[in-house]
């Protein structure tokens, strides 16, 4: 592609040319250097499909070394096909400092580094690009934060049009392209919820994907531990006026991804506008998914709500227009060794906070008390 055609397809240029500007204005600071872009929480296709652009578009832009990493399980199993069939180098990590030297940290489809990364706060963030609406302003050399695309991978796409143009005949370059596309499609839930620019993003890379491994990573395969995680959320289910909630028990670390499943398909039942589905995770947190097809449930602001903030005022929870989760620590409430016991604690609480957020009685009786999973 020509310079001068190359430059056509990009809508509202001026701007484009100015952020993708300054992006590369921050990662010359690292020439020579090693960055590590971090993951935040548990990797998904958005953020995985960034990550390998930014290291992509760093590499030509001569840092000497990237390194992509993340502290929690690829818990889910398309984000573990997606590494696999990609063939991609991702480090799963505990502290920065066992990745030897590091000189600046990089967040991609994140704001803020994850707090399970035991170092990280020792280290300058270079770039943060994300779409997620953040608690308070992000502190970095560059940030691009936009709120107004469906997906981060849509910003990257704008990057590499401008940085590094993606070749349709290199092997490297149709899988940054197919990731990418793979995150913009499941960060927009298919492309039901993308924006103009997502789709012009679409369109720029569509041609460069490889087709046959797309489809592959787009089988959306239910996992058995999945079928089980609904089918306990069915039992549980709660349901009042358009409003619903199930909790499921005790849920592996490995298994997290399948409370958000269980949402997905419990909001699909024509009476629900917006439901929860919440568990514990690993004994140690407990995690929830948001549905919602509410023109009037803004999930980060409904969650932050329901839950409050931590003692650095982040909030609980956060999300997207139709989507959101929480994560809480579980605390205090560890230290009862009956799990029979804890997950009543737990699931009253959550309850509790849950049918106020809903301008529900929270007394027992309004919903049907749910048997309780083990």
């Amino acid at each position: 592609m020509t310079e001068a055609a190359r430059r056509l397809t990009v809508p509202n240029q001026p701007a484009a040319e100015l952020r993708a500007r300054g992006f590369a204005e921050a990662l010359a600071a690292a020439r020579g250097k090693h960055v590590l872009i971090a993951l935040r929480g548990h990797p998904d296709p958005d953020g995985i499909a960034c990550a390998i652009a930014q290291a992509h578009i760093a590499q030509r832009l001569g840092v000497a070394q990237t390194t992509v990493a993340y502290c929690h399980e690829l818990s889910h199993r398309e984000n573990r096909a997606l590494v696999k069939l990609l063939g991609l180098d991702l480090r799963k990590i505990k502290t920065v400092r066992e990745l030897g030297k590091v000189d600046f940290l990089a967040l991609v489809d994140a704001h803020e580094v994850d707090p399970d990364l035991a170092d990280g706060g020792d280290y300058e963030v270079l770039t943060i690009v994300d779409h997620h609406r953040p608690a308070s302003p992000p502190k970095a050399r560059f940030v691009d934060m936009r709120m107004d695309v469906g997906a981060t991978a849509t910003i990257f796409v704008e990057y590499l049009l401008e940085l590094a143009v993606l070749d349709p005949d290199a092997e490297e370059d149709r899988r940054i392209a197919t990731a990418l596309m793979h995150g913009l499609s499941t960060d927009t839930d298919d492309f039901t919820f993308a924006r103009s620019t997502d789709f012009r993003a679409a369109g720029q890379i569509a041609e460069i994907c490889d087709r046959d491994l797309l489809q592959d990573l787009s089988r959306r395969l239910i996992a058995p531990t999945a079928m089980d995680v609904i089918a306990r959320a069915l039992q549980a289910l709660g349901v009042r006026r358009n409003f619903a909630m199930a909790g499921v028990g005790f849920v592996t670390e490995a298994e997290r991804d399948t409370i958000a499943q269980a949402a997905d398909f419990l909001v699909r039942r024509e009476d629900i506008d917006t439901c929860v589905v919440y568990g514990v995770v690993g004994d140690k947190y407990i995690e929830g998914s948001l549905r919602t097809h509410s023109a009037s449930v803004d999930p980060p602001v409904w969650l932050e709500q329901a839950f409050g903030t931590d003692e650095k005022g982040r909030p609980y929870g956060g999300g997207r227009r139709d989507k959101g989760g929480f994560r809480i620590p579980i605390g205090f409430l560890g230290r009862v060794t009956d799990r029979a016991q804890l997950w009543q604690l737990v699931e009253h609480a959550v309850r509790t906070a849950l049918l106020r957020q809903s301008g529900e009685d929270p007394t027992p009786g309004v919903l049907v008390p749910p048997v309780a999973p083990t």
